[in-house]
Order: C-alpha cells, then structure tokens, then sequence
C-alpha cells in the first residue's frame, strides 16, 4: 500500500506540521518497509505559489493578503466551485502515486480545500481518510474512512486489529522520534522552528470552555526521544505545543534538553509554583517565550472558567518571569458568561498594571464549542438558548442568548474600544500572534 499523509491549506505557514509528522515517524517506527508512507504539506506548497518573497518578509501585508485569500477560496468551495491551484495541488499529491490519501485536520480553516481534495480524488478512486481535531461530520461523510488515532491507522493499513474489547492484541511501539528532514521547503519564517508535543494531552481538563484536550488519556512521551528529535531536527528553536505543563514534568524537559543550547517556548499556566528559581532554571535550559493561559483578570471569571488561578499570584507569575529575561505573551478571553462590563475592565486594569511584564496580548472573545463542559451545562452559566445555524462546509455555528453580562457583539465593540490601550501595551506586533515562531526567533 501506498499511503499519503497531507496537510491541507489553509492555516499560517511558519513551521513543518506536527500531527503528520509524528503519524509518518509512529508508522515508520512499527510497520513493514512493504508500505509506503509519504507526507505532503499541500499547506505549505499553496503559499509558496500565491505569495512571492517580499510579502512573506512584510508580516503584516502577509495576514491582510492571505485572510482575503483563504475567505475567497472557502467562499469558492462553498459555492462548490474550485479553489485556486486546485488542479496544481492535486498533481502534486498525484504525482506520489498514492493508493490512499490521508488528511489530517487540526483548523477547521482546514476543511474547505480539503473537502475539495476529497471530491477530486473519489474521481479517480483513490480512497481517503480524515482525522483529527477539526474533522466534522461533512467531511467524514464524504471521505471513505475515518480515523480516530495512529493505532486505528495502523489497523487500517495492515489490516489487523491492535485491539479488541480492550485486550492488546499486537506490540506497537511508541518510542517515536521526528523525522522532520522529510521537509525541504523553507516555511515562512527567517529559521526553522520545530514543533513538538511531550504528552498526548491537557493533564489538567478541568477548563470550562475547553475542548482541546478532547476528553484523552494524558500520556506523558518519553523525554529520551523529545531530545533525540530536536538533535535530528538540527534545528536550533523549538516550539513544545503542549496545552500546558506541570512543573515536575517542565524541569524534567528542561534537564534534558539544556545540553542542545537550543532556544524554546511553550505555554504554561500562570501558576504560583513557577516561582522566579523556578523560572531561572527554565531560562537556562533555553526557555525564551511563554504564552500564558491568562484568559482574565477578574477573579470570579476565572473561578467560573475553573482555571485554578487567581490574580495575585498570576502578577507574580509575570513579573518574575520578565525578571529573569523570558518574554511573556498572555491569552485574554474577553466575554465568557456573565461577564459585565466592571469586570471586562478589571482585565484591562490588570493588563496595564502589568505592562511591563507583558511583550504581546493576544486576545479572542468567547465562542461556545458544543463538546466543552459550558454547552452540556449552560444553565449553570446563565445561558437561556442555545441555536445551530447550519452551514455547508463546517459544522453548525452556535450561538446564544444571555440572562445577564455581556453578550457576544457588547463584548466585541468593548475589545474594539480598547485596541488601541491594548497595542500600546504590545512590545511585539500583534501579527506575532499568527506568527510566535517568528517571534522566538527574533529572540535570539
């Protein structure tokens, strides 16, 4: 069998992509070399067509030009007519000679080209697969397989089950290390950036509006293979994008990876056991950045969105990591229900009080995801109805009607009120928010 693992446009091209990566290395690492497994990063190949080198250098234009032209190709899709450089993206794929085509979807921004990939290569009987986070019931109805995980492409593709009602059938290993020399291209940013994972998932899943973790098994990688993919990488930065770390298991990374004098960052949660020694050791190591679960800074919010943290601790947290020389970049969700306006503005009271420990503010307004623990318990939250509005490509989109706070468009015009308060807190351009890879590196 001849298998093709692709990742589809449209999402920022500033690093090689993990989830096909670390398919490709898991089944290299158990399968016969009688299976042929490739990887294309149609992602990538998309952008290197439709944007010439001096706008890959201005960040900026690049976001304004490439949200016009992913809008304009999904508008395209949904209106069942082709995107740009379908024909060329196929002939790439095509030219791999694949028996299946899998796609692996982590943006749902994903799932218009692929779903045109899809309908092009049933044409030519070649059977797909769909799987990740942003899979939806439109795409698993129009693709012949859907995969939940490694293990179950693994039984696809020898035809064997690993297991049955529980019981481990067959031995797979899972000591993997990335292979990220199947990239040749250059992604847009000036050097390349890794992205790897030291666990299968959140460990904490208590997150009220929280979907990412998908309701896993937290496993924890072996930290023996985490360095021996950064040494074959030869990548000199290095983006762990896990949800977020305990601080035994992020001191562990640390020991490990401290010898390679590599530069890193990674996301954590503004806890106080990431004291300032804490954080001087983690500087060390190499750790440059930290993109901090702030979320907000009132605390009866963050008790609703069962966070675990608090503002007094989360100032400190702040001000010892800047004083120790790592940058900070903080997440602000603005409208999670009940918010009112006093405690919109106490997240922006903590924001300036916190300005000089804060290099960039990336900021979204709260979306409700029908597997997070607020749609299965939205009276708890005030929410009196929830809609669907279905929609051709996606899944419905969901909204909603408050009892009491703000809603959804009053906590948007407040955001936008407060733009400019919040840029001049920014050290960094906001466009490092699509590009944090570029960031790390201009932290060198």
């Amino acid at each position: 069998m001849d298998l093709v693992l692709v990742y589809s446009p449209f999402c920022t091209p500033a690093s090689p992509p993990y989830a096909i990566t670390r398919l490709y290395s898991f089944l290299k690492n158990n399968l016969d070399t009688m299976y042929n497994i490739e990887v294309l990063d149609l992602n990538l190949f998309f952008h290197t067509l439709k944007f010439d080198k001096p706008l890959k250098e201005n960040l900026t234009l690049f976001a304004e030009e490439s949200n016009k032209v992913y809008s304009q190709n999904n508008n395209l899709v949904v209106e069942g007519k082709s995107p740009e450089f379908l024909e060329e993206c196929l002939n790439k794929l095509l030219a791999l000679k694949p028996d299946v085509v899998a796609f692996s979807l982590i943006y749902s921004s994903q799932c218009f080209y692929t779903l045109s990939l899809i309908k092009e290569l049933k044409k030519l009987n070649i059977k797909t697969i769909v799987g990740g986070p942003a899979v939806n019931s439109k795409l698993i109805e129009e693709a012949d397989y859907f995969l939940k995980n490694e293990i179950e492409l693994c039984d696809f593709i020898t035809g064997e089950k690993v297991y049955d009602d529980g019981v481990k059938l067959n031995k797979l290993n899972y000591n993997v290390v990335l292979d990220y020399s199947i990239y040749e291209s250059d992604y847009f940013v000036p050097e390349r950036v890794i992205p790897l994972k030291t666990t299968t998932c959140c460990f904490y899943q208590q997150c009220t509006f929280c979907t990412h973790h998908g309701k896993g098994m937290y496993q924890e990688f072996d930290l023996e293979d985490i360095k021996q993919s950064i040494i074959k990488s030869n990548s000199k930065f290095v983006f762990f994008i896990d949800d977020m770390f305990t601080k035994k298991r992020i001191l562990e990374l640390a020991e490990i990876i401290k010898p390679l004098n590599v530069k890193w960052m990674c996301q954590l949660k503004p806890l106080k056991e990431f004291d300032e020694e804490t954080l001087k050791i983690l500087f060390n190591s190499g750790l440059r950045l930290i993109i901090w679960g702030v979320e907000s800074g009132c605390d009866r919010i963050l008790k609703l969105m069962k966070k675990g943290t608090n503002v007094k601790d989360m100032d400190v947290v702040l001000e010892n990591s800047k004083k120790v020389g790592i940058s900070n970049v903080t997440y602000i969700m603005f409208g999670f229900p009940t918010e009112n306006e006093n405690e919109f503005i106490e997240t922006i009271d903590f924001l300036k009080g916190n300005e000089l420990n804060i290099d960039l503010i990336s900021t979204s307004v709260f979306g409700l995801q029908k597997e997070s623990y607020i749609y299965s318990h939205f009276a708890e939250f005030d929410i009196e109805n929830i809609f669907e509005e279905e929609r051709t490509v996606l899944e419905p989109k969901i909204t909603y009607v408050m009892k009491k706070g703000l809603s959804n468009q009053e906590a948007k015009k407040l955001r936008d009120k407060y733009r400019k308060t919040l840029e001049k807190i920014n050290k960094f351009p906001k466009v490092y928010n699509f590009f944090r890879e570029w960031m790390l590196v201009d932290l060198k």
